[in-house]
């Protein structure tokens, strides 16, 4: 059996992530189940949400789709006043999966895929109040993952993946020197890599599946530039162009679902996600020329 899934999905509610800049997956299936996905995934996708799902496969699928992101921003200040932003992205997702049924019940899959699990693009208005904290930021984290899954017994489904993450980040701040408005533009990229494991549980005699999934922290250790614009010469020799690198995170993931068929054609699901973003602490800039910033 051989499949070709390609969808789109424009504006659609979905569950948010407790994180500021991790994304949700884009497959229009995983959107419309708000995250619930998780114990009852279907298709190549598999490979990020729960790779376990990549044994009920049976031969080829690929899946493509497309989704509008909303990314909106409320910013105030007692002293400053406050302001707004909205802004759309277009995160793609593609992937490609394969499985086979083996004799005694047992069944595997394999697959890849391509994401956009983290970033945000807000660029903030020429002049407004807040641009000596940002005037804009642009990052983007790009996933590439391969999973395998085997079924050792018809009840029980595990898997493994990994995912390399390779990210870019532009940010620009207004510097105030009194007499003129200077800028600093930080321009960063670099990579990092995540192992996860998942399973799938579908109890005998019951109509539900349960899942479970753990995908481990990766720190993306960004590095690159540093330009600053009219900077008056007392403070050159601080603020000069030069080498920078900052430590980006990707938290630990753990998230479990179930989906019981209730009745033909009804089903409930539930799911409860945990990101660890108690290691996450600042984000922090350091130049090899003096800078540093927090």
């Amino acid at each position: 059996m051989r499949k070709l899934i390609i969808t789109a999905t424009i504006l659609v509610p979905t569950a948010a992530t407790a994180g500021g800049y991790l994304i949700p997956s884009m497959n229009p299936r995983d959107l419309s189940l708000a995250g619930n996905a998780v114990a009852d995934e279907a298709g190549p996708e598999a490979t990020f949400l729960n790779t376990a799902d990549l044994s009920s496969q049976e031969g080829l699928s690929i899946g493509v789709s497309g989704a509008i992101a909303n990314n909106r921003t409320d910013w105030s200040d007692p002293t400053l006043g406050s302001s707004s932003l909205s802004k759309n992205s277009t995160p793609p997702t593609l992937s490609i999966g394969y499985g086979e049924k083996l004799p005694f019940d047992q069944a595997w899959g394999i697959g890849v895929s391509f994401g956009v699990p983290a970033g945000g693009n807000l660029p903030w208005p020429t002049g407004w109040a807040g641009q000596e904290s940002i005037r804009s930021v642009n990052t983007q984290v790009f996933g590439i993952g391969a999973g395998a899954a085997f079924q050792l017994l018809p009840y029980f489904r595990f898997g493994v993946n990994y995912i390399r993450y390779q990210g870019t980040e532009e940010l620009h701040q207004a510097l105030n020197y009194l007499d003129h408005v200077g800028d600093a533009g930080i321009g960063l990229s670099g990579g990092g890599n995540s192992i996860g494991v998942s399973t799938e549980i579908l109890p005998p005699m019951v109509p539900i599946k349960i899942g479970i999934t753990y995908q481990h922290q990766s720190t993306i250790g960004f590095s690159g530039h540093i330009h600053f614009t009219d900077v008056p010469p007392a403070f050159q020799p601080m603020l000069h162009d030069q080498g920078i690198t900052e430590d980006f995170l990707i938290p630990d993931v753990v998230a479990a679902g179930a989906a019981y068929e209730a009745l033909p054609g009804l089903r409930l699901f539930g799911s409860y996600s945990f990101e660890h973003w108690s290691d996450y602490k600042s984000d922090k800039f350091v130049g090899d020329g003096g800078f540093s910033a927090t």
